[in-house]
């Protein structure tokens, strides 16, 4: 099977009504855990971790992160809309690498932030692993 028709298969799981539910569970689940997160380190509006674009601003306060991490977790969104509207397949795994990265760069300084190694963070990457980590450093001590 190509890429395209990879993406055309995801696309059909995910409207369905059932895939709609995992994924609104999954947001709910990251935005608990960020604002849990935010509220025991002591950041200010911990609420914007249920905004969407607001809570990848959080994640750079948590993490102690200058301002550029702020774009580094948002122009990756931007060229998934490049990757979308000329469908090129191979910008939309560019897109994914580098989303991937600077997902792992955020999570990994939020783990140090919350008294973990870096490398803590890094699971964000895992599939499913990652549920667990967010559970980790929301309710842990």
């Amino acid at each position: 099977m190509d890429v395209s028709g990879m993406i055309h298969y995801v696309w059909t799981a995910y409207s369905s009504g059932w895939g709609l539910c995992v994924v609104a569970g999954l947001y709910v689940w990251l935005a608990l855990c960020l604002m849990l997160i935010a509220r025991k380190n002591h950041t200010a509006s911990a609420w914007t971790a249920w905004i969407p674009v607001a809570n990848l601003r959080l994640m750079c306060v948590i993490g102690k992160s200058p301002p550029v991490c702020f774009l580094g977790l948002f122009v990756p969104l931007v060229a998934l809309a490049v990757g979308l509207l000329v469908w090129m397949p191979l910008w939309i795994l560019v897109w994914a690498c580098i989303w991937a990265l600077a997902w792992a760069v955020a999570w990994a300084r939020i783990s140090f932030a919350r008294g973990r190694q870096s490398a803590f963070g890094l699971l964000i990457v895992v599939p499913v692993i990652n549920l667990a980590m967010l559970g980790s450093l929301a309710f842990g001590d």
